[in-house]
């Protein structure tokens, strides 16, 4: 057994500490008790006003805690709507159950209610309050005597860049005049003068005998002494006169009119410099005068203000009022310091907060597209009348949408358009219904409204409005064309491929039809599709002139969305001449919508500001599947209630079950559903 060592013998017991400390911690976490968080109620603020009345009333700040009179006031906006009618059906808000739903359904049928604050004005920054502008729209330009004296030696010195430097130089005769001598033409010599300013102010004028030799001066002339400046024409051509003090001359002439006419718009200059300053001096004169009687009556104003310091009534009113209109008269042209602050200079105070409006219906770029006629090579008289002209001897139908090449989708719904004439329409006629004198069929039944309008008026559309949110130039508008369920599509479209005898083919086609109809109309199949551009350029510019694509005989293997597009991106490429044309010719133009167009409906069939009932040519909208993508999301300001059902292909051409489907390349169809 190891020794222990003697300092430790005096030690306790090891870890004693921390059985101490284990046991305090024990003892404490039991007689803790949790507590629940007692609910604090909200100050009741009415109540409190209302019990404290007499205090509150009494109290010198009490409109700190009162409500202002007329804090609010509520305004009523009516709901603006395209259509005719509300969006939202009359009895969605009773058959509604949940809370939230119901109040969803009054954001698009209720008023809207504005809530206007009185003392808006006052919420913002304190640079932002009601109050007359800090910064003046103009600030005036104060002048004082010593800025006046500037401007005139500034308007004297534009003649020269600095004091001391020449103002003007050049070549002049100059006449030594005397009293003995009378002044001609040999009386001039040619000297070349130096108009100078000294640093005193005043101007002489220097000349020499070469302009180069500028040391030894020939005379000069001090223009502070001169008084005016006359032309001298009769003495000699281009002369003129320097009138001076002394009723003393000197004359001068010029080279030439030009450089006399410019020597005496400096001189009179000058000497009109020279005038101003005698003027002002003669001022400075008599203002020094007026000063020393100032000084005197400074006496007398020592005397008012002894006299407001008076404990006489009469004499501390009449010092008062005079210091309240001493106060009122230094106010007056006054500049607001805080007019200087930069950071109130930066705001602007016009139009803060913009008018705030309620969220409209967006409108994007929007062309209406209308469909003419579909015809193809197989012509013939269809029915029992044939008095009419030649049609296809089996009903088509097309169905329009818009794709999207660049971002690989489909950005519309389908538009289905029935050009088939009533002779042809006959052929899918059951035993349910039956031709109308006008061409249309005529149920049996009563005939059913939808927003108010006929359902027969809703069967024929051929016109439909599209919308783009985002244009570019690889947005196609495609034209799928169906026939009625018949069998493989290479099977069908043959005949029309490989029309040899166009009348005997014509009526084969119309027999087999006309069976297929009798069992299978109301079932479609793929036939042909055609394709075009829509927009020129990304700023939405309507290409008017493109034509649609030749008729393509579909592919059984490419029926799907992403078939298309596929497609449609090697639409410009040579691969496209692979592809089977079906001879046929399909007319549909593309305009812009017109500003007075009427009788148009919503995707939901909901009639639009102007409709007509009795009217025949209805125009349809076409909903747009805009993309998820933050830039394009916008609120929904009408009640749309879509069920959109996409085919999903099922094939058997591969399943060895059963030997009799396998034989043949069949396809299936399920449904996908969309809200």
């Amino acid at each position: 057994m190891a020794e222990v060592r003697k300092f430790t013998k005096r030690l306790s017991k090891p870890g004693t500490a921390a059985e101490l400390r284990q046991s305090v911690s024990e003892a404490v976490r039991g007689s803790v008790v949790l507590e629940k968080t007692k609910v604090v109620e909200p100050l009741d603020y009415e109540n409190v006003i209302t019990q404290r009345k007499t205090q509150i009333y009494s109290d010198p700040l009490r409109d700190l805690l009162m409500f202002p009179m007329e804090d609010i006031s509520i305004s009523v906006i009516s709901r603006q709507r395209r259509t005719v009618q509300s969006t939202v059906p009359e009895d969605a808000e009773k058959r509604a159950q949940s809370l939230f739903v119901k109040e969803c359904i009054k954001t698009y049928s209720t008023d809207w209610h504005v809530v206007n604050y009185k003392y808006e004005d006052f919420s913002g920054d304190f640079r932002m309050l009601p109050c007359k502008s800090l910064r003046p729209e103009k600030i005036p330009n104060h002048v004082f005597e010593i800025d006046e004296d500037c401007e005139k030696d500034e308007d004297s010195s534009s003649l020269c860049s600095q004091k001391g430097g020449v103002i003007k130089q050049g070549w002049l005769h100059k006449a030594n005049v005397n009293s003995t001598i009378t002044v001609t033409m040999k009386v001039f010599k040619r000297r070349y003068f130096y108009l100078t300013q000294l640093p005193d102010g005043s101007y002489i004028l220097n000349s020499y005998k070469d302009e180069k030799n500028s040391k030894e001066s020939k005379g000069c002339i001090y223009l502070d002494a001169c008084i005016d400046v006359v032309q001298c024409p009769k003495m000699r051509r281009h002369a003129f006169e320097l009138k001076m003090l002394d009723k003393y001359s000197h004359y001068l002439a010029a080279e030439n009119e030009q450089e006399m006419e410019e020597w005496l718009i400096t001189l009179k200059k000058i000497i009109q410099i020279s005038t101003d300053s005698l003027v002002q001096e003669k001022k400075e004169t008599v203002e020094t005068a007026q000063d020393d009687e100032t000084s005197s009556q400074g006496k007398a104003e020592n005397i008012m203000a002894s006299l407001e310091r008076s404990m006489h009534p009469e004499l501390m009113k009449y010092g008062r009022e005079t210091e309240q209109l001493n106060k009122l008269s230094r106010g007056d042209g006054r500049q607001n310091l805080f007019s200087f602050d930069s950071e109130v200079q930066r705001l602007d105070f016009s139009g803060i907060e913009p008018d705030i409006k309620p969220f409209e219906e967006k409108c994007n770029k929007r062309f209406l597209v209308n469909c003419h006629d579909l015809t193809f090579n197989i012509l013939g008289q269809v029915g029992d009348n044939a008095k009419g002209p030649p049609t296809n001897v089996e009903p088509f139908f097309i169905n329009l949408a818009l794709f999207d090449v660049k971002n690989n989708c489909k950005i519309s719904a389908d538009f289905h358009i029935d050009l088939n004439p009533p002779c042809v329409r006959e052929m899918l006629w059951g035993t349910s219904t039956q031709p109308a004198s006008d061409g249309n069929t005529k149920s049996s039944s009563p005939e059913s409204f939808i927003h108010g309008i006929a359902e027969s008026q809703l069967r024929y559309i051929k016109q439909g409005i599209f919308s783009v949110t985002n244009p570019h130039p690889e947005i196609f508008l495609v034209a799928r064309i169906e026939k009625v369920l018949q069998g493989n599509i290479t099977h069908c479209a043959e005949p029309y491929i490989k029309n040899s005898d166009p009348a005997k083919t014509a009526q084969k086609v119309h027999r087999t039809a006309k069976q297929v109809c009798s069992r299978l109309g109301q079932y479609r199949m793929p036939f042909a599709w055609a394709a075009r551009p829509i927009f020129k350029d990304i700023q939405g510019s309507l290409d008017l002139d493109g034509k649609f694509s030749p008729l393509y005989k579909q592919d059984s293997s490419k029926l799907s969305n992403e078939d298309i597009l596929k497609l449609l991106s090697e639409y410009k490429k040579p691969e496209k001449t692979k592809l089977q044309i079906i001879p046929g010719q399909l007319t549909i133009t593309v305009e812009c919508v017109p500003v007075d167009l009427s009788n148009c409906i919503t995707s939901s069939y909901v009639p639009l500001k102007p409709f007509e009932k009795s009217c025949q040519n209805i125009t349809v909208e076409v909903e747009e599947f805009v993309p998820e993508m933050t830039k394009y999301c916008y609120p929904f300001t009408i009640y749309k209630n879509h069920l959109y059902v996409y085919p999903l292909q099922l094939k058997y051409d591969s399943q060895k079950t059963f030997a009799k489907v396998n034989s043949e390349n069949y396809t299936f169809w399920g449904i996908k559903c969309y809200l």
